[in-house]
């Protein structure tokens, strides 16, 4: 059984709720310490400013963004797991839709914080690319055609990943639903059919037609 959660974890869980809700600029120190009952010293204890809860978050989705791209896409790729990195990496786009919805506004503000996401970047696109190989030999995948290929493939990914919801607040959509990220992974899909063997194409969209609605 599990005790009673920290205080810093409380700060943590009420601070990702509160700007996923209403965004970043919503979570001053001074409204997160009234609203969990706590003191300002309390809270700066923990934390010294907001920009380092901020930190703090997406060390979490750093975190869990690398295991799903090692752990879940490792060979063979089965088109059951090639449909679930998907899903789930749109989870996390979900989870943390703060980040992906204010990101340059937040990497602007942090240069610590910026440079940390460009790391992440850049290893992510050399993992997609290899993830693209992977699929090109076991025969799931033709090889794109041009000198970049793969490295295109790769990017176009990481583009859609994390441009998605901001792709949704800018159409005009109020309230994002956990269902609008499946449609994310349905679009990387399209982007992706043409150069997917067609047999495993077809098995992995039944896995995510199946899936997806789980995640509504």
């Amino acid at each position: 059984m599990k005790g009673p959660m920290s205080n810093r974890d409380r700060i943590l869980e009420f601070a990702l709720d509160l700007m996923n809700e209403e965004g970043a600029e919503a979570a001053n120190t001074t409204r997160i310490a009234a609203a969990l009952g706590i003191s300002p010293g309390n809270l700066y204890y923990h934390f010294r400013n907001r920009e380092e809860i901020v930190r703090v978050l997406f060390e979490t989705l750093e975190t869990e963004f690398r295991a799903v791209l090692v752990e879940d896409v490792g060979p063979p790729i089965t088109p059951q797991r090639f449909a679930g990195f998907y899903l789930r990496s749109f989870d996390l786009a979900w989870r943390y839709r703060f980040f992906f919805g204010g990101l340059l506004g937040l990497l602007r503000r942090d240069d610590d914080l910026a440079a940390r996401y460009r790391a992440l970047q850049d290893w992510a696109l050399v993992e997609l690319e290899r993830i693209a190989a992977q699929l090109v030999k076991d025969g799931n995948m033709d090889r794109p055609r041009g000198r970049d290929g793969l490295r295109s493939v790769a990017l176009n990914t990481w583009l859609i990943w994390m441009n998605w919801i901001r792709f949704l607040q800018i159409s005009g959509k109020d309230a994002i639903a956990p269902s609008d990220m499946a449609a994310g992974a349905n679009q990387l899909f399209d982007v992706l059919a043409p150069y997917l063997d067609p047999a495993f194409e077809k098995s992995a969209r039944r896995a995510l037609a199946r899936e997806a609605p789980k995640r509504g």
